[in-house]
């Protein structure tokens, strides 16, 4: 037996391991869309050829998600936006909201200067939030404007940029849009035709591409793709009257998601029991005898974690633990305006075991 084999390491350069059942077991803070099926908390990339009409759309988006109107049909959660235009002068941003829209939103921001990468950007992001806790989405029109002036491009300076900034929009759960530029050069898969390495598209939770036939047309076709998102094209037509863009055909006509019927059942026999503490395995028999269907505790479990915010909607709430011998849940079920559905996640953490 060699030396390392018998060495012993501190505590503090061990791995600290969760086992895959505590990991689907715990509940995380919900991350909602701010724009349905499009757009969630995270990092996010716009790019397109210069003045295809990028600015134009990102103005669009802010204004709907600062009103809480719908964009492109798709609801939206009204909060404040900051709009970061590094581009365009206060004179030029006025036309585009005035030209786009007949009323402004006093909850969308805007700045024309800010710090770059390293400098104080993340901070100034942060006490932006801070200063107005319900913001949801930062946008920085363009990229560059921010990015360090080191004269190299490299996957790793690349990774590292766009990593800094994700960091901050995971810490504060909201999405940081960054309006970027693709490279003249084709590519069979859009994504790679993102300015810069994949150090770039890697690290980002959703990337879209604004793509034109020729500069001249008003058609244009928007590609999307993402960690939370399906993968969509979407085909554009610029108005110019109202300059906005208007979808007009959508490879992911919404399709809504149906609930298991299990879950749905799950809702119905909670709101005869309202509230159980006990084994997985218990709870699932008297389940199962009220649905009249035969069904694993294993597999009512993974449905639940599954389904966990959408059964929190319904109002019921639930927690699982475990002793050395079994696992055990606690759930609950509260009616509509119960104040257990409306804070279902501070709920969560109420429970005693």
């Amino acid at each position: 037996m060699t030396d390392y084999q018998n060495q012993q390491y501190p505590e503090d350069l061990r791995l600290g391991v969760i086992s895959s059942i505590e990991l689907t077991d715990q509940r995380f803070r919900r991350a909602d869309f701010l724009i349905d099926g499009f757009l969630k908390p995270g990092l996010a990339i716009l790019a397109g050829s210069p003045k295809i009409g990028k600015s134009w759309m990102v103005l669009q988006l802010c204004l709907s998600v600062s009103k809480g109107e719908t964009f492109w049909g798709m609801d939206t959660k009204e909060s404040t936006v900051l709009y970061i235009d590094l581009e365009d002068s206060e004179q030029r941003m006025q036309e585009r909201i005035v030209r786009s829209t007949e009323e402004a939103s006093d909850k969308l921001k805007i700045t024309f200067s800010c710090s770059q990468l390293g400098e104080g950007i993340a901070d100034e992001i942060r006490n932006f939030v801070q200063e107005y806790p319900d913001a949801s989405l930062v946008v920085i029109d363009t990229f560059q404007k921010i990015r360090m002036p080191l004269g190299q491009t490299s996957y790793a300076v690349d990774y590292a940029e766009i990593s800094h900034l994700k960091r901050v929009a995971d810490e504060l759960n909201i999405c940081i849009l960054l309006v970027h530029h693709t490279r003249k050069m084709g590519d069979s898969d859009c994504m790679n035709e993102i300015s810069g390495t994949n150090g770039i598209a890697g690290s980002a939770d959703t990337l879209m591409v604004l793509k034109k036939p020729k500069r001249t047309d008003r058609k244009a076709e928007l590609y999307c793709t993402g960690r939370d998102i399906e993968d969509r094209s979407l085909e554009l037509l610029f108005d110019r009257e109202t300059c906005r863009w208007k979808v007009t055909k959508d490879s992911n006509q919404q399709q809504v998601v149906s609930l298991p019927e299990c879950i749905i059942e799950l809702r119905e026999y909670m709101k005869t029991v309202r509230q159980y503490q006990g084994s997985n395995t218990l709870f699932c028999d008297g389940f199962a005898a009220f649905w009249g269907q035969p069904i694993k505790a294993s597999t009512l479990k993974r449905e639940m974690n599954r389904w966990r915010y959408e059964l929190e909607d319904m109002g019921v709430c639930f927690k699982s633990y475990r002793t050395n011998k079994e696992r055990l849940l606690i759930i609950k079920y509260a009616e509509e305006h119960d104040e257990l559905v409306k804070t279902a996640a501070s709920a969560y953490d109420r429970y005693d075991r």
